[in-house]
């Protein structure tokens, strides 16, 4: 089964690298951000952006999607609307199975686990970079009868999107007295909108700084995702120079400290001039001739 779809969402090959598809996503899901682009139909586009991700950007889903389709990774905990059922689903069955096949019957009052959940929670960039606590409510089946359910949830710093959690015992009731299910709170994050990106622990963002800046050497202040922070630009900075901002990037969720911030400049050139500073500006570029002038001769 040839399967592309979710491919040319992100407009990327089937052979496209993990590190590929990322760099797809962090775009697209930055040109489409409903809270950047208002634009008919950029949330559309957003939601189909997220949902290629969070089946590509999983090795084992991408796997499933590139042999069966979306039916397949929906099979291995795919994704649909708030929490799905069904998507982790109770293999205990097979056992009945192969005990009929070899003999061994079917014991219909065995003691069974409940069906697993699935509860999809939206993270903006901040969230997911510090953590939090929150509650969710979802539906699950209590005493024969389908009720809403709250748990507590502590969202560990450093979460990425299509990261998940497992909540044991938050699933639907056991059968035959059989332990709950499991609930799996799977993690959605949203763009940023302070411009910053993200790559694992490490956090990318562009800042703009002056012609003059650039040439004579300055220090600004940058932002970064634990605050305001001096960041001191050398005399001669090209556009594109990237700086080091260590320990300023998103905690290590199976590690200790933090990645690194990583600062673009980008120099601007001013489009407009009052007669002061084209005066300025010219004298320099007669200046910079002469001097290679003198050089030559």
């Amino acid at each position: 089964m040839n399967n592309t779809e979710y491919y040319d969402r992100l407009g990327i090959g089937k052979d496209a690298s993990q590190d590929e598809i990322k760099k797809a996503y962090r775009k697209l899901s930055k040109k489409y951000h409903p809270d950047l682009n208002h634009e008919p139909g950029a949330e559309e586009k957003y939601k189909e952006i997220q949902e290629a991700y969070e089946t590509l950007g999983d090795e084992q889903k991408r796997a499933q999607y590139d042999q069966f389709g979306p039916a397949g990774a929906a099979g291995q905990g795919g994704f649909g609307g708030g929490f799905q059922q069904g998507g982790f689903g109770d293999f205990s069955d097979l056992g009945d199975i192969f005990s009929q096949m070899f003999g061994g019957g079917f014991d219909p009052n065995r003691p069974r686990k409940g069906q697993d959940l699935q509860y999809r929670m939206h993270l903006t960039f901040e969230e997911a970079i510090f953590g939090k606590k929150t509650t969710i409510k979802y539906s699950r089946t209590e005493n024969g009868q389908t009720k809403q359910h709250e748990v507590s949830v502590t969202v560990p710093a450093g979460v990425e999107t299509g990261q998940q959690m497992r909540l044991a015992g938050q699933g639907e009731a056991g059968i035959n007295g059989g332990p709950q299910g499991d609930l799996f709170v799977v993690f959605q994050v949203d763009a940023s909108k302070d411009g910053f990106e993200r790559d694992g622990a490490d956090v990318y963002l562009e800042v703009p700084i002056s012609f003059v800046s650039a040439t004579l050497g300055d220090e600004i202040n940058v932002k970064t995702v634990h605050g305001d922070v001096k960041l001191k630009i050398p005399s001669g900075t090209q556009t594109g120079t990237d700086f080091r901002l260590r320990g300023k990037g998103a905690p290590r969720l199976r590690g200790n400290g933090n990645g690194d911030q990583f600062i673009r400049v980008k120099v601007e050139v001013p489009t407009k001039l009052n007669k002061e500073q084209k005066k300025a500006l010219e004298e320099f570029q007669s200046a910079t001739k002469s001097k290679k002038r003198g050089f030559f001769g």
